[in-house]
């Protein structure tokens, strides 16, 4: 491969869409490309209306206005920690800014960090570690204050 083409991108914009993938690296020799895709945790609504959260699918607990879900991007394996020996990336008290990574889900031998949505302070733990999830599924509380 001498050179990446536009169709090549169109390609992996395509197959990341298509296989609902988190990121895409690809490397031949001198030329790499790293294809990424943004997945927006949180709606924030126009001035004087408050942000919310898109609604998981199977969860019929409603959550009151200050309290936050991480939703699992992806469908896969939950971590808590970077590796089995680590501390977890955060535990209950834990005090987190938006996009801080608050775990990992490994599926189809790729890692997708998940992030905080908000700032706040981790007010519930719902995954254990290395428990199997379901995209959009409830992993973290985050309680952004009153």
């Amino acid at each position: 491969m001498d050179r990446i083409s536009d169709d090549d991108i169109v390609w992996l914009l395509n197959l990341l869409d298509e296989e609902q993938l988190a990121e895409i690296d690809v490397e031949d020799g001198d030329c790499a490309v790293s294809v990424k895709a943004f997945c927006a945790q949180a709606v924030q609504m126009s001035v004087g209306e408050r942000a919310v959260a898109p609604q998981p699918s199977g969860d019929s607990q409603e959550l009151p206005d200050h309290m936050m879900p991480v939703l699992a991007p992806v469908t896969g394996t939950f971590y808590t920690a970077p590796s089995p020996d680590a501390k977890p990336y955060v535990t209950v008290g834990d005090t987190v800014e938006t996009g801080d990574t608050v775990g990992l889900i490994e599926a189809m031998k790729l890692y997708h960090d998940v992030t905080a949505p908000c700032r706040g302070t981790i007010a519930e733990v719902r995954v254990p570690n290395a428990e199997h999830v379901e995209a959009d599924q409830p992993l973290i509380i985050i309680n952004r204050g009153t």
